[in-house]
């Protein structure tokens, strides 16, 4: 008599077929709203990281040019990431895909800004977003 009873309260531990099939479709559903929106965050993210870069450098010039009246090298008014802009003494660009997306020259009395949006999508992005070649004029 004990083992009748006992089998009437064990109960199944598991799920089965019909409601992992239902969980499989709804995180179907969620993943095919979520991932279209989630495919250019890393593009977005890059543009304004460097579109800041960008005033920053542009500010940091005019008011170092301002204070010595010269410039020798752009290194001397401003620090940047090198993993994301190469640097050299009166130059700063940004490569996407092997190919010059934005350049930064200082000549002797301008900041002359270059952008390439052809260089990829970040670059595309960053000329979405108003960035335009423009001469700036350090005097």
């Amino acid at each position: 008599m004990k083992s009748s009873t006992k089998s009437s309260v064990i109960r199944k531990k598991g799920f089965s077929l019909i409601e992992l099939i239902f969980a499989i479709i709804i995180i179907a559903i969620i993943a095919s709203v979520a991932v279209p929106k989630l495919m250019g965050i890393n593009e977005k993210a890059k543009a304004s990281t460097i579109n800041g870069d960008i005033s920053t450098i542009i500010s940091s010039v005019q008011s170092y040019y301002m204070v010595h009246k010269k410039i020798d090298k752009i290194s001397d008014s401003i620090s940047l990431n090198p993993s994301i802009w190469n640097i050299s003494d009166k130059e700063v660009s940004f490569k996407e895909n092997t190919k010059e997306c934005i350049k930064i020259t200082v000549e002797a009395t301008s900041i002359n800004l270059t952008i390439d949006e052809s260089a990829g999508s970040v670059c595309k992005e960053l000329f979405a977003s108003g960035i335009r070649n423009d001469i700036f004029n350090l005097e």
